[in-house]
């Protein structure tokens, strides 16, 4: 055995009887028995996997919740897309119920003018037929000698408000229309009102027919002296206008009924239809 051996064990010697001298070491702490080598790894590895876990359950909370935020939207994407159907569909169904309503006014507007017409003339030819009626009485009894001529409206003429109209069915120039109902002892129409006017438009039919209104000689004035500013007018739209420009010289001096009976000026001498007018009771 070699002497640094024997040192060596000397030494070994000396310290294991310093040592059983001393006594037991003192225990170590918790902290540091935790802080040892093979406990902190394990002790890492445990958190580690604690900390996995949780982040696996919160990712997963997480994507449930995505998913379900994903569904909703898309529920309620397609509820809105539902309503705005349904609210367009009510919105193309209130349009359609509307216009209904507007064409069924409409029709019942113009039934009710269609029926208001036909009542006025009806009562019309109720009251032509009551005057036709009581001519041809007057005219019977003149016949027989029980009657006086004067009351009754000449033959061929009509009674309407206590006047006698004949109405033409040829042409003639305003002048000429005019002395032949002065030959008749009679004077061109004179209209004095609104039922007057719807008797003689009815009589006349849609034709252009002359009236005792003229202003050859200044202002309008009718023939048998009615004063015309204060009097019934029925003109059309803008007339009279005293055109010049037919070309047959002059202006427009005498008023006329158009095809839809309204009033119109023009030259004197075209060749209209024309109505004489005399009281009722005037000798015939």
């Amino acid at each position: 055995m070699t002497k640094e051996y024997q040192d060596l064990q000397h030494l070994d010697n000396e310290e294991n009887d310093h040592q059983h001298r001393k006594g037991p070491p003192p225990p170590q702490s918790l902290f540091r028995r935790l802080c040892s080598g093979p406990r902190l790894l394990l002790l890492s590895m445990g958190l580690s996997l604690l900390l996995l876990v949780v982040v696996c359950v919160i990712g997963s909370q997480n994507s449930k919740l995505q998913e379900e935020l994903r569904a909703l939207r898309e529920t309620f994407s397609n509820l809105t897309v539902s309503t705005d159907a349904q609210v367009k569909a009510l919105s193309i169904q209130g349009g359609n119920v509307g216009k209904k309503m507007k064409s069924l006014e409409s029709q019942l507007e113009k039934q009710q003018q269609d029926l208001s017409e036909d009542h006025s003339s009806l009562l019309l030819h109720v009251k032509q037929f009551v005057a036709d009626l009581r001519s041809l009485s007057c005219q019977m009894a003149v016949l027989q000698g029980n009657g006086s001529e004067g009351t009754c409206c000449p033959v061929n003429w009509m009674d309407y408000e206590g006047s006698c109209y004949w109405f033409s069915r040829s042409g003639k120039p305003w002048p000429e229309a005019a002395k032949y109902c002065e030959l008749e002892s009679a004077h061109l129409v004179v209209v004095g009102s609104w039922e007057e006017q719807k008797f003689i438009q009815h009589h006349m039919g849609p034709v252009n027919t002359w009236m005792g209104l003229t202003d050859q000689n200044g202002p309008w004035k009718w023939v048998d002296g009615t004063d015309y500013e204060t009097g019934f007018k029925n003109w059309r739209p803008e007339q009279p206008d005293d055109w010049y420009g037919h070309g047959l010289g002059g202006g427009e001096d005498c008023a006329h009924f158009t095809d839809d009976g309204r009033w119109n000026d023009d030259v004197c001498q075209r060749p209209y239809r024309w109505v004489c007018e005399t009281k009722r009771g005037r000798d015939s």
